[in-house]
């Protein structure tokens, strides 16, 4: 009974997310008209500029994440431990927020051309264009590369550190030999995972960009939609959109598979790693690393804490109605994403493990499939033809936040996923014997058996959609209005009318309230 339950209730899931696609699909094309300003010279400049730059921030990306992951690997201190979880946050701040303090840092009137202006120099920078993006596309990954790099390295056992160390092998030698072999899993699938992020990216480049120069298929999508009211072109964009996601798709699944198959040869290492302490130039050159990763990281941080703190009457601004309708919205969308996310990927991870288990493979690749549906089909396409759907009929609050909240949580779904059907599918094949040997079956079996293994990935996984959820932009890009805004929004709009001091308070609220999750596991962990 409980069987078939699941099974339905799975399925009616999977079936639910295709029929909002294509509902909104099916509004694209029923609000388009024939004439439309698209051009395949435009597509194609948009092309160029969006692999250029997604090229660059994962090629730069790799490259500096590796050293970072070096440097944490070597060097012991004091702090170590904080100052990484620290540099970890910034992969989950708000693009906005970051976008804010990178101004406030690298921008005409930042904290460094002002340094460097006080040393003497008088620097020639433009902040926005390619470099904008390319500086707020790695304050991003760089961490996120240094966490992938970081766990294929604990994977490296001592006696290779240790026959190194007898060879006598230093330097470029000592990685070729000793980590490059364990790195060759990771890097392949970190690359096009980095790339995959930075070729759909929209707020950055949409606030950095500088102009249609560097825009992506995401921002011109918008741009058609909300100013040219181009809908053809919005359509044939989102088409262009879909065909090449299918194709990176295709790519990052083999890169993925060969990922883990690579790995699978280097198993965790459960003891404590002997590795050589780096002594001289080569310490030297992992402390400077540190410190530039470090320094670079902090800095914008510390720039959103100090602007929201040192503004003109902070309790005035701090107290606007308007901040804290803004935070509420903020607070129940991030709620509901997070909530509808993991109750669909846990329904579809219940489901498939069984169908993995049957070894029905096709009906799992099909169900399993719809985690990828979000990076297949840009968000734009839901957002839009929900947009047009919706357009003629007038929502209530609930109604917009239940709306908004659900689709952001769908965007999060490829991510969440992961997270979930990964350790379920531990859980089953560790005690779904001793379970049946038991007797224990439905709610009893999961009580029992899984809750205990599944609590701390059902929590991370909702600290993440928490999160990410309250950073989200997109969506309410089309949604929001001046009596209904969340703190992305607000944000985005204080920018855009140069209210540089609200815009400094909404940011420090937008990055303690994404810090709030993480902060209330680390304490739960801590216990």
């Amino acid at each position: 009974m409980l069987r078939n339950l699941t099974k339905y209730t799975a399925w009616s899931v999977y079936f639910l997310i295709l029929a909002l696609y294509a509902f909104s699909l099916w509004a694209l094309f029923d609000h388009r008209s024939d004439e439309t300003f698209w051009s395949f010279s435009e597509s194609y400049s948009i092309l160029q500029a969006s692999f250029l730059q997604a090229g660059l921030s994962a090629t730069f990306a790799i490259f500096l994440g590796i050293l970072t992951a070096r440097s944490f690997f070597y060097l012991n201190f004091k702090g170590k431990s904080l100052l990484y979880k620290i540099i970890s946050f910034a992969w989950a701040l708000p693009s906005l927020v970051v976008i804010f303090a990178m101004i406030g840092v690298w921008g005409n009137s930042g904290w460094l051309i002002k340094g460097l202006k006080a040393l003497g120099f008088e620097p020639d920078f433009q902040f926005y264009g390619l470099q904008g993006i390319l500086i707020a596309h790695l304050f991003f990954n760089i961490p996120l590369v240094a966490k992938y790099c970081l766990e294929a390295l604990n994977r490296i056992p001592s006696n290779q550190h240790q026959l190194a160390a007898q060879l006598n092998l230093t330097g470029f030698s000592y990685f070729r030999i000793v980590e490059l072999p364990v790195l060759k899993g990771i890097l392949p699938y970190a690359y096009v995972n980095i790339f995959l992020i930075c070729f759909t990216s929209f707020p950055i480049v949409l606030m950095l960009g500088g102009g249609p120069k560097y825009s992506t298929l995401e921002v011109a999508i918008y741009q058609a939609v909300t100013f040219e009211f181009d809908f053809a072109k919005a359509v044939l964009l989102i088409m262009l959109q879909v065909l090449i996601g299918l194709v990176l798709q295709l790519l990052m699944d083999f890169v993925t598979r060969h990922s883990f198959n690579s790995l699978k040869n280097y198993s965790p290492v459960v003891d404590e790693i002997w590795k050589p302490t780096p002594k001289g130039l080569r310490r030297f050159g992992l402390q400077a690393v540190l410190f530039g990763v470090g320094f670079t990281t902090l800095l914008p941080m510390f720039n959103v804490i100090w602007s929201g703190l040192s503004v003109s009457k902070f309790t005035e601004r701090l107290l606007q109605p308007t901040l804290w309708q803004a935070t509420s919205y903020s607070l129940v969308l991030a709620l509901i994403s997070a909530i509808t996310v993991i109750v669909i990927a846990y329904l579809i991870s219940l489901e498939a493990r069984q169908l993995v288990y049957k070894q029905q493979k096709v009906k799992q690749s099909i169900l399993a499939g719809v985690s990828t549906y979000p990076l297949i089909m840009p968000v734009f396409m839901l957002a839009v033809g929900l947009f047009l759907l919706l357009i003629d009929i007038e929502l209530t609050t609930w109604q917009l936040l239940v709306l908004i909240g659900v689709c952001n949580g769908l965007t999060l779904l490829p991510y969440i996923y992961r997270l979930i059907y990964s350790a379920m599918w531990e859980s089953f094949i560790s005690y779904d014997k001793l379970a049946r040997n038991l007797g224990l079956t439905g709610v009893r079996r999961w009580w029992i058996v899984e809750w205990h293994y599944l609590i701390k990935p059902l929590r991370n996984a909702f600290a993440l959609a928490m999160s990410s959820s309250l950073g989200s932009f997109a969506i309410i890009a089309f949604f929001g209005s001046p009596d209904f805004s969340t703190l992305p929004y607000l944000l985005y709009q204080q920018l855009g009318s140069y209210r540089t001091e609200d815009a400094a308070v909404t940011a420090l609220i937008l990055m303690l309230c994404t810090f709030l999750p993480f902060l209330v596991i680390e304490q739960k962990e801590n216990r």
